[in-house]
């Protein structure tokens, strides 16, 4: 993919510089989503941070409350737990920008949390870029739309996020000490703790990469062992919770999040 400079770049940096004079003050974020949705129009912006420890914390959107409340409610909940963008930041804690179809486990589009959850949210083209923090916390701004404009390029988009991400990356790493002063006393459980009970160390481990959408094979990989131990500890795991599917589990697993 390839696009001329003049066709990625912004008419205007101006949106940018007014940002400069609020970086020290409560007025950054709003004049941020100002910039984004000049840059964008008719973007779905969510800025959020996660942390390896805790629940997001939502700092910027501009959802309705009906998509709030249905998106950002259950994601903060428990659902980020199985979201491949929060599975993807425990694993390469860095800045960067990708787009699910880059870093979702194969098979992941036919996964009951794709079907029952994202689906239904209806967003498309969605990115995340990755900003600040460090091993333990996160800024992660997702974009996307809820109403697809006719007129979108997706590829022309992915373009001009990348090019502006050094620029964004500056500016929150300056402001970054608003939120770093902040402290989060909750505890991850979620994933940590769902079926500690009945289910042996290596059941549990198997339990969760299927709900984060990994096929057997993929399983496999992940754990270097056969495909036919992990069916095997499938059979297991829904003998010993009375289920007879992933989508059962996946509606176990909402239950223990306080989602269903």
């Amino acid at each position: 993919m390839h696009f001329m400079q003049t066709d990625i770049a912004p008419p205007s940096l101006a949106p940018l510089a007014r940002l400069l004079p609020t970086l020290d003050g409560s007025d950054f974020l709003p004049e941020l989503r100002k910039c984004l949705e000049h840059y964008f129009p008719d973007i779905d912006l969510v800025l959020c941070r996660l942390h390896r420890q805790g629940r997001p914390e939502i700092l910027l959107h501009n959802l309705s409350p009906e998509q709030y409340a249905a998106t950002l409610v259950p994601y903060c909940t428990g659902m980020y737990l199985l979201d491949p963008f929060y599975q993807y930041w425990l694993n390469h804690p860095a800045p960067s920008l990708v787009s699910l179809d880059q870093i979702a486990p194969e098979g992941f589009r036919r996964s009951e949390y794709f079907l029952t959850y994202y689906t239904g949210l209806g967003l498309h083209d969605e990115l995340m870029c990755f900003f600040c923090g460090d091993s333990e916390w996160v800024l992660a701004f997702s974009f996307g739309f809820y109403r697809r404009p006719p007129y979108l390029d997706s590829r022309l988009l992915a373009a001009q996020m990348h090019y502006l991400f050094p620029l964004l990356q500056a500016l929150l790493e300056k402001h970054r000490w608003q939120w770093q002063q902040q402290q989060q006393d909750e505890r991850r459980q979620g994933l940590a703790t769902f079926e500690t009970g009945r289910l042996s160390e290596r059941e549990q481990e198997v339990a969760q990469l299927f709900l984060q959408g990994y096929s057997a094979k993929a399983i496999a990989d992940h754990l270097c062992i056969s495909p036919g131990t992990v069916k095997n500890h499938r059979k297991h795991i829904y003998g010993k919770l009375g289920i007879n599917s992933q989508a059962d589990l996946f509606q176990l697993f909402l239950r223990h999040q306080g989602l269903d």
